[in-house]
């Protein structure tokens, strides 16, 4: 290991989920070979799973990294009740969870803390998404960030499902609850989240449960045009609100088979979060 230390800083951004768990360890472990800084990104949407937020800090301390949470200006609740709508993700101008719980925040904290010479580092695979297949072309690549332009770097571009599984159980990584219902939880705006994915979060976690709800019924009451509104995918499904779908199909169901489409669509995001 060198001991130079060059003042370069890696910033690698950490959601909770098993792609930047992996991603965050590889990277570290570069930076400490380098002799650069390192630090742990975490952007809270104010809308996770608690499970989460608690795994974000014992992830930090198992890998030794200094964890930097950065927060959107407006919670998720209060830009529900400004925009009078669960978000979604077309048209573009409906998706105001990314660009007002991710990319302002994000941006805000590279124009503050990247320099150059520094790597931002992202943990996105090609596989995930046909967004993402299209998007991300390279592992190392050049991005504008609002005026910054910054060297990225995605180490697990090219990985498969079976690499993913293999490398954190070889490094051990410590797992995060949560990914046995098959996603992170730092995000819970139900953009592009299929119905079954929306019924595991309401039948699995209480807490979360009566949040949704909560901000169900804001977003309903700030409605200029009385007419009711629901996530993406429930409003597919007929349901009016997010609290009728809980009322009328979670609570009565007993198979989360039952909230499957028969075609398949809406099996999962096609989008990306990723910045």
């Amino acid at each position: 290991m060198t001991n130079k230390n060059d003042g370069r800083r890696i910033h690698c951004f950490f959601s909770g989920g098993r792609d930047s768990a992996l991603t965050c360890y590889i990277a570290h472990k570069v930076a400490r070979l380098r002799g650069w800084q390192f630090k742990l990104v975490h952007i809270d949407t104010t809308v996770s799973i608690k499970q989460t937020r608690e795994y974000i800090h014992r992830y930090a301390e198992w890998l030794g990294a200094e964890l930097v949470i950065i927060r959107p200006q407006k919670t998720f609740k209060e830009l529900a009740v400004q925009y009078g709508i669960w978000p979604a993700l077309y048209p573009p101008r409906f998706r105001w969870c990314y660009r007002d719980l991710k990319l302002k925040p994000m941006i805000k904290y590279i124009h503050e803390n990247y320099s150059e010479g520094d790597l931002l580092v992202l943990g996105v695979r090609k596989g995930e998404s046909r967004f993402r297949d299209k998007y991300y072309t390279s592992t190392f690549f050049e991005r504008d960030y609002d005026g910054v332009k910054a060297k990225v770097w995605a180490p697990l571009l090219y990985a498969d499902e079976l690499t993913l599984l293999r490398l954190l159980e070889r490094f051990n990584v410590p797992q995060n609850p949560v990914w046995r219902l098959g996603f992170s939880g730092e995000c819970l705006c139900l953009a592009g989240a299929p119905v079954q994915e929306v019924a595991q979060i309401l039948r699995n976690f209480p807490e979360e449960r009566e949040m949704l709800l909560d901000i169900d019924d804001a977003i309903n009451r700030s409605r200029k045009s009385g007419k009711p509104a629901a996530p993406f995918r429930i409003a597919q499904k007929g349901y009016k609100t997010l609290r009728e779908f809980y009322e009328k199909a979670v609570k009565t169901q007993l198979s989360m088979e039952e909230f499957i489409h028969p075609y398949g669509y809406g099996k999962a995001c096609q989008g990306s979060c990723l910045l």
